[in-house]
């Protein structure tokens, strides 16, 4: 029997004048779930100052750590993935940050290149994958650190305000 538990973790406060918040939610689905406990904890990602005239993307990073307790018993090899939500726009084509009605389109990316977008494995986007060896003794913690790479096309027409947009976080294992 599949024992399913969630992890509803901290909501960021927005950072900055251009800002994101994400929850996290961790899926736990191993045959003993007394034995492993899992959290995401993740730090947002803060644009700062948008500056429409600025012919180049902005960018800004965050980071998400998977942290795996293993209660007792021996090691245990993990293996996860991590998805993203569309957050408001439901699109992972194009994230949109708000404030009031004005949009400001962004995304959110797996890797420093900006070429695969962190979702959930639809729309074009990917899913990011990882593998823990989870305590090799009694009461370890182990953990791994994932950034994410945000990033905002250049020149868009938009408001003064502070936008923000909330990605759900989901970890599966």
């Amino acid at each position: 029997m599949q024992d399913r538990r969630r992890h509803v973790l901290d909501r960021l406060p927005a950072a900055g004048t251009i800002a994101r918040t994400l929850a996290a939610v961790a899926l736990l689905g191993c045959a003993d779930a007394r034995a492993l406990d899992c959290l995401v904890s993740v730090s947002g990602v803060a644009f700062g100052v948008y500056d429409a005239v600025i012919t180049t993307p902005t960018d800004a990073t965050g980071s998400l750590v998977v942290r795996c307790t293993h209660e007792g018993g021996r090691g245990m090899r993990l293996n996860y993935t991590v998805e993203l939500s569309p957050g408001s726009s439901g699109s992972y084509a194009r994230r949109e940050m708000r404030s009031g009605p004005s949009v400001l389109n962004y995304n959110m990316f797996d890797s420093a290149t900006y070429t695969r977008v962190w979702g959930n494995g639809t729309g074009g986007s990917g899913l990011v994958a990882g593998s823990l060896v989870v305590n090799p003794g009694n009461f370890a913690i182990n953990e791994f650190r994932h950034p994410i790479y945000g990033r905002i096309p250049a020149q868009q027409a938009v408001d003064s305000g502070a936008y923000s947009d909330t990605i759900l976080v989901t970890l599966t294992f």
